[in-house]
């Protein structure tokens, strides 16, 4: 059964991760937190790259939820406009808002699909993964060259640049 990890576990658990984002000593976080230098070792190899895929892709994701925003308010504007050019009977102008306000809606549509549709698959966040790996890290733990040796294959396939 796989150890629960004690950097997670801890009360400040936020605090230790922005200090291993900051490369911060792992003798010094340790000490300051009450934990094992090995606890904080593995929590940073196994842990905080997870942690900061996360936190990319929720920037990505408020990036593009407030592209889609003002997108839908630039559309509202078009369709304004050409409701008023169509009242007043400039069919002209009211032609061009509607070609406007399709172009619009494509765009609205195109980022619609990207936001909602497109998925994202990293192999590092599948739970059947971290468990692999975890399992894998655990059971050479007392063989630190090749616990070392495997940590950095599995990195390399992590950062999609497979072995070899």
């Amino acid at each position: 059964m796989p150890r629960t990890c004690t950097a997670c576990s801890h009360d400040e658990h936020h605090q230790i991760n922005v200090d291993l984002v900051h490369r911060d000593p792992y003798r010094r976080i340790a000490s300051r937190y009450g934990l094992s230098e090995a606890a904080v070792r593995r929590h940073s190899q196994e842990h905080i790259p997870e942690l900061l895929v996360e936190a990319y892709e929720s920037l990505k994701r408020g990036d593009a939820e407030d592209l889609a925003g003002e997108l839908f308010k630039i559309k509202d504007d078009v369709e304004r406009l050409k409701a008023r050019a169509e009242e007043e009977g400039d069919l002209r102008t009211a032609l061009l808002g509607c070609d406007k306000a399709l172009k619009a809606l494509e765009l609205q549509a195109k980022v619609e699909q990207i936001i909602a549709t497109r998925p994202t698959i990293n192999l590092h966040l599948n739970p059947q993964y971290i468990a692999v790996r975890s399992a894998i890290v655990q059971a050479v733990d007392p063989y630190p060259e090749a616990r070392e040796a495997i940590s950095q294959a599995m990195l390399q396939i992590e950062e999609g640049n497979g072995l070899g």
